[in-house]
């Protein structure tokens, strides 16, 4: 049974791998440590809103997404986050990034949380669901590379990070289900005759 959250959004059951996840694959120089996701690239909100503003203006995010798009193009708001740990996305277009966060790692980290707000009800997914882990490897292929996708990816799959819909149960006929009993009782048999 899945978890629902006092707010009606489902239980992020994936945050910590998530996070895990894109500390391995965002390493520049794994021998030191340094991640992309701790480095300054850019100095103030307005250089972040310049850098993140032509990736939603492109065709492909505009057709991927076509009710964030132009939402995000009107409403779009950064914040300093001066005092904030930590970056977060919030409503349906506000970003705070303090001065660590202020990478594109981070900005797809949070623009992805936006689109899944924007794209999906809140009853559908996780905060780090496989909706919002889909959209992310999305923007970071289409974004960073190839490289850094297969990384995230690999990642993702080594952590056991879900980042595409279910798969659907298979239905089962009930000669099916009849052969799987029969199995059952044989194998039942057999444990206690050991």
């Amino acid at each position: 049974m899945t978890k629902v959250n006092k707010n009606g959004s489902l239980h992020d059951s994936q945050r910590k791998k998530v996070y895990g996840s894109e500390n391995a694959a965002f390493k520049m120089f794994p021998e030191d440590g340094v991640s992309l996701k701790f480095l300054q690239e850019f100095k103030t909100v307005e250089d972040c809103m310049n850098w993140v503003v032509p990736v939603i203006e492109r065709k492909t995010f505009q057709r991927w997404y076509p009710r964030s798009g132009p939402y995000l193009l009107a409403n779009l708001e950064i914040r300093p986050g001066f005092g904030a740990r930590r970056a977060f996305a919030s409503g349906r277009a506000t970003m705070t990034l303090p001065l660590w966060a202020r990478n594109r790692a981070v900005i797809l980290h949070e623009l992805s949380h936006l689109v899944v707000g924007l794209e999906y009800r809140r009853s559908e997914c996780a905060f780090h669901g496989w909706q919002f882990c889909q959209v992310y490897l999305n923007l970071v292929r289409a974004v960073m590379g190839q490289g850094i996708h297969d990384a995230l990816k690999a990642e993702f799959k080594k952590n056991r990070v879900k980042f595409g819909p279910p798969r659907e149960k298979r239905a089962m006929t009930e000669e099916q289900k009849q052969v799987l009993r029969d199995r059952l009782v044989v194998a039942r048999a057999a444990k206690k005759k050991a």
